[in-house]
């Protein structure tokens, strides 16, 4: 029998401000990643505004660059400038790429112990954010972009987390270790103060984001408990994570064996065969994407 961890009473909004602060996550003395990346994940956005930003970072850039002229969006190599590559990609595209560069930068810089391998929590994010993408678009193409961005983001709180409590994300750990493979909800009610949506939920608010993104990444373990404006959403998170796990793309705090959640499809309307067509390419184009972003 699981013995309970005893309890200990919940983290506090204020306590988790506090904790992404000191790592240069939220707050006036944030890194230039956190406050870029947040800058990107926002609809309010424009071209000229991304434009802007971008030119003040010369090695994001390149990595825009290095994607947008990869397999993965099957050029040929002939974008050349950023004006360049808004012009042919689009500026959700544009967002998402940078966003998913930032995501490495800000990981880098918040990542307290080597609990986890980062490169594999950045590839299950990306992972995330392709599938929910393309499930978005067979039945909701006008939340594609969201989708990405609330994928690329849904594990971000986990950083934070281990710095509240590293003992219970390290409790969680050693029970997957052994397939334990109960859903992470119980395990951190079980073993943690503060559960990793909860965390990026408080910093995704800090940063002014939608409610559609905050409600999608502080429900992705859980989308039917997301507000109902923002369920669709939740969902097509959930479900990209799902497809993340079962193409082996996971990291430590993953479960071994993951279940498909019927109630999200039934949601957004999804079938085993959309699941399954989306699924089929995935790790390649998640190849493609990485290798470009993270060389």
């Amino acid at each position: 029998m699981q013995t309970q961890r005893p309890h200990k009473p919940q983290v506090r909004v204020q306590e988790i401000l506090e904790a992404a602060e000191s790592l240069g996550v939220v707050g006036s003395d944030a890194c230039g990643a956190p406050q870029l990346l947040a800058a990107l994940c926002s609809p309010d956005a424009g071209s000229a505004e991304v434009l802007g930003l971008m030119r003040r970072e010369p090695a994001l850039c390149a990595r825009v660059l290095r994607v947008a002229n990869s397999a993965y969006y099957g050029q040929s190599r002939n974008i050349t400038s950023i004006d360049r590559a808004l012009v042919l990609l689009g500026l959700d595209a544009v967002r998402g790429i940078a966003a998913a560069g930032c995501l490495s930068r800000t990981f880098r810089r918040g990542s307290p112990q080597s609990l986890l391998d980062l490169r594999s929590v950045l590839d299950h994010s990306l992972a995330t954010a392709i599938a929910a993408e393309s499930l978005a678009r067979l039945r909701s193409p006008g939340l594609a972009a969201d989708a990405f961005i609330a994928g690329l983001l849904h594990n971000l709180g986990i950083m934070v987390q281990m710095q509240l409590d590293l003992r219970g994300v390290e409790a969680i750990a050693r029970l997957r270790g052994r397939l334990d493979n109960r859903d992470i909800r119980t395990l951190e009610a079980e073993h943690a103060s503060v559960g990793h949506e909860q965390c990026i939920a408080v910093i995704l608010d800090s940063w002014q984001l939608p409610a559609a993104l905050i409600a999608a990444t502080g429900h992705h373990h859980d989308p039917m408990s997301a507000p109902e404006p923002h369920r669709r959403l939740a969902a097509f998170t959930s479900l990209g994570a799902g497809l993340a796990l079962t193409g082996g793309i996971a990291f430590t705090l993953e479960p071994q064996s993951p279940t498909c959640d019927g109630a999200a499809m039934e949601c957004v309307g999804l079938s085993d065969a959309d699941l399954a067509s989306t699924a089929l390419d995935l790790p390649a184009r998640v190849r493609e994407f990485g290798c470009s972003l993270f060389a």
